[in-house]
């Protein structure tokens, strides 16, 4: 069977296959389905009103700065321990989450560019994650925001203060480990 085939087949099988979160309402801010009448993720979509695009540059060839997020800085304790486990926050554990978030990321920014920094490369996943597993490479719905980085507004923030300062982001979309 020619590659191409193979790879659409396999495309529409995983398709078709799909679930994803539904959206609920309490967790609207972590949710980027928007449509509360959708039953499957096709119909799923969402919209940053407002937002006017940063254009990519031509030459990626510039000073980099990868981090992962739950490993830089707690800007917000109060998304610790989002899942209310006792085995999801220990800043002494190197397995467990360490509590860095978004905030910690808009909190640092100043620091990085002055270090001539001009993109931050965020590993791993922004959605949701295995409650206790702090690398975000094990992601369980590509639909829901991981709640121990942020909401969808605090990614927007981070977003908008990097572009402010003439700086560039790159995320991690890691689908599977």
């Amino acid at each position: 069977m020619d590659r191409s085939i193979l790879s659409c087949f396999l495309f529409a099988l995983w398709l078709v296959g799909t679930v994803a979160f539904p959206f609920e309402a309490s967790l609207v801010d972590w949710n980027l389905n928007q449509n509360p009448e959708a039953t499957h993720p096709l119909e799923y979509w969402g919209e940053w009103e407002g937002h006017t695009y940063t254009q990519s540059p031509d030459n990626w060839r510039m000073p980099t700065y990868t981090l992962a997020l739950d490993r830089f800085a707690n800007g917000d304790p109060s998304n610790d321990d989002a899942n209310g486990t006792q085995f999801e926050h220990n800043w002494m554990a190197n397995q467990l989450r360490f509590g860095g978030d978004l905030q910690g990321v808009i909190d640092n920014l100043d620091y990085l560019h002055g270090m001539g920094i001009k993109t931050v490369y965020l590993m791993g996943s922004p959605f949701i994650n295995l409650p206790w597993t702090a690398d975000s490479y094990s992601p369980l719905d590509l639909t829901l925001l991981d709640q121990h980085h942020g909401r969808i507004q605090d990614w927007r923030d981070l977003i908008d203060a990097i572009h402010e300062r003439g700086m560039y982001v790159l995320l991690d979309n890691t689908m599977s480990t």
